[in-house]
């Protein structure tokens, strides 16, 4: 599996995915296999479904649509695997699904772009050479005084007296 990385702006990565002409078609070939089995066609017992049959009941660009996110998902898994790269959230597809539907075909290769989030990359300026001063405070016992004293009269409750 071919991956080209891209850096994009607000920590993201661009990844763009070619996916071999082999994996395409044993993919297209599973997802069949599954449908036939869970596809209920009148006429037919489960799992028994003729491949032109289900084929032409569901639609090519139903089937072809099930593959590609099928593909999607293992093969984004596999190339972030294989590219070391720890996402964040959900990647976003920035290829169109409809594009990808009308460039499928199985046997053939199939290239889509993908952004993923990733932790930003942090850059620490010089740290170990700050120094600290610190202000000496010199302690004046009279405004101490004035400061607990304005606290007692703002915090005071008022009782008129009878």
């Amino acid at each position: 599996m071919k991956v080209i990385q891209e850096k994009l702006p607000a920590s993201q990565i661009g990844l763009e995915i070619e996916i071999p002409a082999e994996t395409t078609k044993n993919t297209h070939e599973k997802v069949v296999k599954n449908l036939a089995k869970s596809a209920n066609i009148p006429g037919f017992r489960p799992g028994k479904v003729p491949r032109q049959i289900l084929l032409q009941r569901l639609g090519t660009k139903a089937v072809k649509a099930a593959v590609i996110e099928e593909l999607i998902e293992n093969c984004l898994e596999s190339a972030l695997k294989q590219e070391g790269i720890e996402s964040l959230g959900n990647p976003q597809l920035l290829s169109q699904f409809e594009d990808l539907i009308a460039a499928y075909e199985p046997g053939k290769a199939l290239t889509f772009s993908v952004s993923v989030d990733v932790a930003p990359t942090i850059i620490l300026g010089d740290y170990e050479n700050l120094s600290v001063t610190a202000e000496e405070t010199v302690y004046d016992p009279e405004s101490v005084e004035n400061w607990f004293k304005e606290r007692q009269e703002q915090l005071a409750t008022l009782v008129p007296v009878e």
